[in-house]
This record gives structure tokens, sequence and C-alpha cells, in this order.
């Protein structure tokens, strides 16, 4: 059993910069930080602050029957567990593949249990590790007299993988697709890179969190991969047997000016397409819920709410249900329910072949999950969006934004869409994009 230490915590941003300075030190980290303080979330959202998750005890990574693996791993083992789930696990369980551009050296899915565990709720900061509190606070004073250090502001200059004109033909060409009745509904993605970045991931974190606010803002680093992350979307949450999904479809860009502000607000809650594209994946998201709920358990809890970010505007619903604990497991959850129809689409498996048809790299970690597993099963995870990722080793870094293309779609709106998007990402690089 982990041993534990309590601190009332006063200032809990100063706990962030120390925390995000002390991932430096060691090879496998992950804070998740639900940015409390931010005002532009709906406080529902998380039940805890801030979470680290500090050196490694153990480590599972696979690229094969990966979900019966986790699932025996954390039988065994019966302990937190921090990590993430890769697209590419779509693979596992159908007859689809990707042949398109790898760049990332990475597993299908990589989790590792923790040696030292932080989780602020509130004022109070709990410390839990296998080593004796007297170690747990001779740690703490350490990790206390740590002092904020101002990162460099550096420019890293990305290249864009497609050119517009023929992001702008392919658009039309998924369109095809859904006139033809072989979807509805699809994810398109498009990357911007840097083949030779020399960075610190927590500088850029820093900045990207700094600029974003969002609740399920993640860093994490497995040795050479790190994810840099400010995604505002949750993709599974499981509580005892209640199970809640918040996908996200519609965006929009906010204003300084606080007329144009509540008009974009309007103009995004009224707008017929991307309220039909949401409940498509509303339906989606209850038909993948429903192969491990307790009959008549699946729920439309809030439908296509509009909330605000600090740099845009999102259309989200929650969806919930219970699962039959008498049947099923967390990874019969997470496995029936993933890859997430929000970057996806519908019907599900015609989307994914698509998708690969027509993007030019693999997905990858990115529209992947970051989160945890509790000793209990439960869990949290979101959606790998609005992010930075970035190989160590081969000094790579990749930004990629997508967005839902549908019949009433036009190609230099869904365009553009991404570049509101990728904003956010560019001005945390200091990258300026010359359209």
């Amino acid at each position: 059993m982990r041993n534990k230490v309590i601190y009332n915590i006063k200032n809990p941003d100063l706990l962030l910069s120390q925390f995000i300075s002390l991932t430096k030190k060691y090879k496998y980290s992950c804070l998740l930080n639900s940015n409390p303080s931010s005002e532009n979330q709906p406080k529902e959202y998380n039940t805890f602050s801030i979470m680290l998750a500090l050196d490694k005890i153990d480590l599972i990574e696979s690229n094969h029957n990966s979900f019966k693996k986790l699932k025996k791993f954390h039988i065994h083992k019966k302990d937190w567990m921090f990590g993430y789930l890769s697209y590419d696990l779509k693979n596992e369980n159908t007859n689809l593949y990707s042949k398109n551009i790898d760049n990332i050296s990475h597993s299908n899915l990589s989790f590792f249990v923790p040696k030292y565990l932080f989780i602020l709720k509130g004022d109070n900061l709990t410390i839990e590790s296998y080593e004796s509190k007297e170690n747990l606070v001779e740690f703490y004073k350490k990790i206390n007299n740590i002092k904020p250090v101002k990162s460099e502001k550096v420019k890293y200059d990305l290249l864009q993988r497609e050119s517009k004109d023929i992001y702008l033909k392919k658009i039309n060409m998924i369109k095809k697709h859904i006139q033809n009745g072989d979807i509805y509904e699809m994810n398109y993605c498009q990357e911007f890179f840097n083949e030779n970045a020399n960075c610190s991931p927590q500088d850029i974190y820093k900045r990207l969190n700094l600029l974003a606010q969002s609740p399920f803002s993640c860093f994490l680093n497995l040795r050479n991969i790190n994810i840099m992350c400010a995604s505002p979307e949750r993709f599974l949450k499981k509580t005892g047997s209640n199970i809640l999904s918040q996908p996200i479809k519609g965006t929009s860009r906010r204003s300084e000016d606080p007329k144009e502000d509540i008009f974009l607000f309007e103009k995004l809650s009224k707008s017929v397409k991307d309220k039909t594209e949401n409940v498509m994946i509303v339906d989606l998201v209850r038909n993948d819920l429903s192969m491990t709920a307790e009959k008549s358990s699946v729920k439309v809890d809030d439908l296509c709410s509009v909330y605000p970010f600090n740099q845009v505007y999102q259309m989200i619903s929650t969806v919930s249900s219970k699962i039959d604990l008498t049947k099923y497991t967390f990874s019969d959850v997470l496995e029936t329910n993933f890859p997430m129809g929000s970057m996806t689409g519908a019907p599900k498996h015609s989307a994914m072949r698509i998708i690969e048809k027509f993007e030019a790299t693999k997905r990858g970690l990115f529209s992947g999950s970051v989160g945890y597993i509790d000793p209990d099963g439960d869990f949290d995870f979101n959606v790998i969006i609005r992010s930075i990722i970035y190989d160590s080793a081969k000094k790579y870094l990749s930004v990629s934004v997508g967005g839902a293309i549908t019949n009433k779609s036009i190609d230099i709106e869904e365009y553009q869409e991404c570049l509101t998007k990728a904003t956010l990402m560019f001005n945390a690089l200091n990258f300026n994009f010359d359209d």
C-alpha cells in the first residue's frame, strides 16, 4: 500500500510551475491539468485540479492484443497507471491498416505505474508513494524549493504536409463518398511539422497551457515521446459503474470585441451544420456505449451546448451510461468506444477506412487519448487534439488539426476552421503561418 502525506497549497499556479520543472529530471512523467482557475469551463468537468505521475515502477507497451494485455497488467498490479492510447489501436481489432508516413516512434498503447503520485484537489495536495512518509516529506521540501524559471521564447518553423489546393480538392472528394452513401460524416486531418527541432517540451507546454487554459490539458513524457496537449475534450470517464462521454463537434473562433464575441457565440449556437455534425456523433457514441451498458441506461444528458474557452467556442454534448459490471470491465469500455467518434465519423468503420485513403500521414498519437486508470479500474481520458507532439530521438515535431466533413461542408470554410484550431499551437511555437 502506498504511503500518503497531505499538504495545504496556497499557490496552485506556483505548484504547477514546479511540477513542470520537476518533469525535466525524469524519463517518465504524466501531468494532467484541469486548469481549475480558468473561468471558461464547466465546473463539473473534473474531480481534481492537478495530477502528476512521476518516475516509473513498471511499464506496459503493446502493439498486439493491447486491451487484453492492459486488463491483465491492471489485474496483476492493482495500481495507478498513466499513459496513452494511440489511434492505431483501431488496426488491432479490425481489418484496417495504414501505409501512410509515420514519423513518431511509438507503441499502440503505453502505460507506466508511477513511483510518485501527486493529486491536488482544491487546496489539498496528496502525495502517494511506496517510499516512507519521511522520504515523501523530504521530497516535497525539494519540490517546494524549485524556483520558477522564465522559459526562452523560441521560434519553430513548420512545414505544411499538403498544400491548400490539395486540401480543398480532397474535401470535395470526401463529399462524393458522402453523396454516394459510403459515410455520413468524416473527420479529416492535416499535419504541420518540423523534421529537425531541438526543443524543451516543458517550455512549450507552459506556453501552450497559458494560452489555452483547457480542462483536459496534459504533458506526457515517455522516454522519447512528448505530448503537449491543450485538449478541451473528454473521451471517456468511468466512476464506479457510471460512464461519461463528452464529444465535441462545432468550433468557432472568439473575438476581443465583446459584441462580435457574442455574435460568434450565437452563430455557433444556431448553426444547423454544426448541430447536425454533433448529433451524428452523439448517436455514434450512444451506440458504442450500449455495447457494455446496462439495458436502457444510455442517456443524452446535454445536447449541443456551446461553451467558451480562451480562444474558441466549442459545441459539446454529454452522453452517459451504466456499465454492466456482471459482464464487462474498464478495458471493455475503452475497447468498444475507441477510437472516439468525434475523431472518426459515421459509420465509424467506413469513416476510418476512408480516412486512411485521404490523409497523408499516420495519425499515431494524434486523435488518440491520454489519461489514467486507478487501482479500482476507474479512469479518465481526454482526446489528443490541440496538441504538439515531439519525438526527441528523431527531433520530429508535429501539429495536426482536423474537422468534420459533411455534405453541407464548404471546402474553404473547413480549411479556415483548421487554421483557427491550429492558431493555438502556432502561437505556442511562435510560428507565423503565411497562407
